[in-house]
């Protein structure tokens, strides 16, 4: 059946107007639960859309949207749930997946002319956001840090949260991606990365941490005896031996990470089962807001991780890259853990500082006040001794 499917012109003429692999296996998927739905062909289901366009406007059945909005509803009530590895955990999707599933079935549709809007009360419900990502801060961080078992798991963390990079692209890096940068001692860490999903080549940066992390890592696999080529993946799976390095994989990392934020009390365990709001992802989002929060231009912060910015990508690699390189090590402090210790004591210490002052401010004040109150009363005292003074004589004379 599955070969059967991907061998159909149908699909294979859709399938290769789309580029990006990752959106291709989502579709695909949709496709396949909709041929499960509808218990059709891909042919059988253009056919029937195109018969139904010829006919007249008043006697059409608007069979491929009673279908969509059927599809729909079965997506969440009894669609199959598989968790990350492919095997089934209940029924039902959630409304964002169906949604997406929706869609991906109108653009199967739209490759063969044949448009479905789906508005008014046709108009499929927006989806709903479950669980959203949090917004970690470098103290949050440490937290997770903290509950980490291997150096790996650390400098695979912080290479995250301090260079924004997707969990793709950090599963994809290679030794030598550092290699010259830990030489140098080059402080920010510069690096050179290919975002395949959006196939954008562009620079991004790694703090202090990031760095001694990586260098704890490849002290512990030297002492397994695994001395990394360039060419080999930078972060190894566990178990991984020095004749063929084996990288880890983005599911791993994501087991890691929901592992990681259960045991810091960042999210319930009850969370089991659902999307967990300190995935990869969030250290990436988290980098983003970060350095949005401390005035970072948002082409740059695009840049910086890995998105399209047109004419710009160019630029911001050669001229203007010492001054990212600058603005990193600016914003570097709220990225880093050790860093972001001593600036949260800084501004503890400004502050207590700030009241200390204050105290002082206002005992000045309150000093200045009875300096004068007393100097009145030492006026209002000589004014009273000359009055005592002139009566003594007044009663003398008298």
């Amino acid at each position: 059946m599955k070969e059967e499917f991907e061998k159909d012109p149908y699909v294979v003429k859709w399938l290769n107007s789309i580029t990006r692999e990752g959106t291709k296996r989502v579709y695909e998927n949709a496709l396949e639960l909709y041929l499960r739905y509808t218990g059709m062909t891909p042919t059988a289901l253009v056919d029937e859309a195109l018969e139904d366009l010829k006919r007249d406007v008043r006697e059409r059945k608007d069979v491929v949207k009673q279908r969509l909005i059927g599809f729909y509803n079965w997506l969440q009530t009894e669609a199959p749930k598989r968790n990350t590895r492919g095997r089934e955990v209940g029924k039902g999707l959630s409304s964002k997946i169906s949604n997406t599933y929706v869609n991906a079935i109108r653009s199967f549709y739209s490759t063969f002319d044949i448009t479905v809007r789906l508005r008014g009360r046709s108009k499929l419900p927006k989806p709903k956001v479950e669980n959203r990502r949090l917004r970690l801060t470098n103290l949050d961080v440490k937290k997770l840090l903290d509950h980490c078992s291997s150096p790996r798991d650390r400098a695979i963390i912080l290479t995250m949260f301090q260079s924004g990079m997707d969990v793709s692209t950090l599963c994809s890096l290679k030794y030598g991606d550092v290699a010259l940068g830990l030489e140098k001692n080059e402080h920010p860490l510069t690096l050179h990365l290919y975002r395949k999903k959006s196939g954008t080549e562009y620079v991004t940066f790694l703090g202090k941490d990031g760095v001694e992390a990586i260098r704890a890592y490849l002290n512990t696999l030297r002492a397994r005896g695994i001395e990394l080529k360039y060419e080999d993946p930078l972060f190894l799976k566990e178990g991984a031996k020095a004749r063929k390095p084996e990288p880890i994989a983005p599911f791993l990392i994501q087991k890691l990470m929901r592992e990681l934020a259960a045991k810091t009390g960042l999210v319930s365990e009850k969370n089991n089962g659902k999307q967990n709001p300190v995935s990869p992802h969030a250290l990436r989002e988290s980098f983003s807001s970060i350095l949005a929060s401390h005035g970072v231009p948002s082409s740059v912060i695009d840049f910086l991780i890995g998105h399209e910015v047109g004419e710009l990508n160019e630029a911001y690699q050669t001229v203007q890259l010492e001054d990212l390189k600058k603005i990193y090590g600016e914003v570097e402090p709220y990225l880093s853990v050790s860093m972001g210790e001593d600036l949260t004591k800084l501004k503890e210490i400004e502050e207590r500082e700030r009241e200390v002052q204050r105290i002082i401010n206002g005992l000045v004040s309150e000093n200045m006040i009875l300096k004068q109150e007393i100097q009145e009363h030492k006026k209002a005292l000589e004014e009273l001794k000359g009055a005592v003074v002139e009566l003594r004589n007044l009663l003398s004379g008298g």
